[in-house]
Formats: structure tokens, C-alpha cells, sequence
């Protein structure tokens, strides 16, 4: 077994305890642990180690472990005045709260996610707003499952508020993702209007968007508002939105191209209800 000495500097003993973790030699990472916290100087040092104990027990699926690792972390440095350690304790709150969610822990997940959102929600630092995002959309899931899908809307609505006006295409695409999660939970209670409502946000906010997935998620509100209007028994307002959805996107070659197919589709039911049936079998031959 290799032998570790105090004498070692903590940067080279840390570079070679990154080095397994890159390579995957998780059980010889842990090893290194107690003689990377004895030869740690700072704050700062003991921080890392631990979230790379954590790290490596994640990937050893030894989820009670990696549970009490960030445990000790958060305790240890939740009143850090180290503005580095603070900023990157925010991952160890939402690591946790994902293998709590993993092991079915839904209320210690939910409490995890309320505890990150409470101390970091007022950072208005850039590099965690994709943290934040990430947690309203996990806490929104937790709260549908804790309680009910309604409960869900004031976490989506908050993390709208929050990020909406945010420069990073990620954040701004859990913000587009949180309108529709909306508008599916209004459309899941037959409040159809509600729904639209969250549908047009997308739709209106985002059409200019050149980011791939956020132009996924208005072609889908697209389609979606159009079968909330079909339901409202506007079957004309219907069709032209479904028309606007093969003009816009019948040109895409990614995952929105399915998008234009579900409006094709949906457009030869409504015909056929209508009794359009010229209309009709023109929609089935570009099918």
C-alpha cells in the first residue's frame, strides 16, 4: 500500500487524490482522506478533501455515507465567512438533497432544497444561478409529490420571478421548462385559460430564442396551447396555431421537428371532426 508522509505538500497529495477520482479509483481516493485533512492549512483545503470524499462515496453508491459527508460539511462551514467555501457549500446542500431524493427521502429532500434556497437565494452571484434554477425545478417536483401538483405552481412562479431576466441560456431555459410544467398542472385541473396563459409566456418571451432546447419548448407550448384552445372549442384558433408550427419549425432537423409531426397529427383529428376531409387527406400525404 502506497504510504502518504506529513512531509508531502496537501497540493501534491490533492493532485494525486484528483487523479483517482478522475481514473475512477474510488476506494484508493477514500484512502488518501485522513492524510489529506492531516496535512491541510486552510479552511479551504479541509473544504475540498471532504466534497471529494463525497464525491467519491457517490460513486460508490454508498448513498447513508455521502448523506452524512455533506452532513459534516454543511455543519462545519455553514458559518464560513470564506466567500469561496460559502459560494460552493450551495452544491453540497443540492448533492445532498439528490441522494436524499434517490433513497425516496422526499421530506428531507424538500427540507434540503428550502434550506439551500433560504441562505443562497439572495446571492445574486452569476456562476449559482444555474444551482438556484436547478433547485426551484427539483423543489417543484418534491412539493407536487409531497403535497399535490398545485403546490408546485408558487415554486415555479418564484423561480420565474427570480430568473427570468437572467443573460445564461441555462437558467433561461428552467425558466421557459417552469412555464410549462405551469401550464401542464393547470391543464392537468381543466384550467384551460391558466394554461394559455403559461403557454403565451413561453411563446412571447422566448420566440427569438437561438438556444435549441428553449426553441424545443415553444414549439411545444405552441402545440400544447393549441389542444387547450381545442378544449375551449375554438377549433379554428386551434388550426392556425398547428399551421404556425410547420411554418416555423418543418425546417428543423433536431428533437423540434417531432414537435411539427404531433402538430400534423393533431391537426387531421381536428379535421376530421370538422369533416374538412380535402384538408384532411392533404395533412396525411405530408405525414
Amino acid at each position: 500500500m502506497t504510504q502518504f508522509h506529513s512531509i508531502e505538500s496537501f497540493e501534491d497529495l490533492y493532485n494525486d487524490f484528483n487523479l483517482k477520482l478522475f481514473n475512477k479509483e474510488f476506494e484508493a481516493a477514500l484512502s488518501m482522506i485522513p492524510f489529506l485533512l492531516e496535512n491541510a492549512r486552510k479552511d479551504i483545503d479541509i473544504f475540498y478533501t471532504l466534497m471529494g470524499e463525497a464525491t467519491a462515496l457517490t460513486n460508490l453508491n454508498k448513498n447513508i455515507q455521502v448523506i452524512e459527508s455533506y452532513d459534516e460539511i454543511i455543519d462545519k462551514f455553514k458559518d464560513t465567512k470564506d466567500n469561496s467555501i460559502f459560494r460552493f457549500l450551495a452544491f453540497a446542500y443540492y448533492n445532498k438533497a439528490l441522494i436524499h431524493g434517490k433513497e425516496k427521502e422526499l421530506e428531507e429532500e424538500l427540507n434540503t432544497y428550502n434550506e439551500l434556497l433560504t441562505n443562497y437565494i439572495m446571492d445574486t452571484s452569476e456562476d449559482l444561478e444555474i444551482v438556484l434554477a436547478k433547485t426551484y425545478i427539483n423543489k417543484a417536483i418534491c412539493v407536487s409529490e409531497v403535497e399535490d401538483p398545485k403546490s408546485a405552481l408558487l415554486v415555479y412562479t418564484e423561480l420565474i420571478k427570480n430568473f427570468e431576466n437572467s443573460e445564461d441560456e441555462n437558467v433561461l431555459q428552467h425558466v421557459a421548462l417552469s412555464a410549462c410544467n405551469k401550464a401542464s398542472i393547470y391543464g392537468q385541473y381543466e384550467e384551460n385559460e391558466e394554461a394559455i396563459k403559461s403557454y403565451d409566456y413561453v411563446i412571447s418571451k422566448f420566440e427569438n430564442s437561438t438556444n435549441k432546447n428553449i426553441i424545443e419548448l415553444v414549439a411545444k407550448s405552441l402545440v400544447n396551447k393549441a389542444s387547450r384552445l381545442k378544449d375551449l372549442n375554438k377549433n379554428i384558433k386551434a388550426l392556425e396555431i398547428y399551421d404556425e408550427v410547420v411554418r416555423r419549425y418543418e425546417n428543423c432537423e433536431d428533437e423540434t421537428l417531432n414537435q411539427v409531426a404531433l402538430a400534423l397529427h393533431n391537426k387531421s383529428i381536428l379535421l376530421s371532426v370538422l369533416h374538412r376531409e380535402d384538408e384532411l387527406l392533404e395533412v396525411c400525404n405530408i405525414l
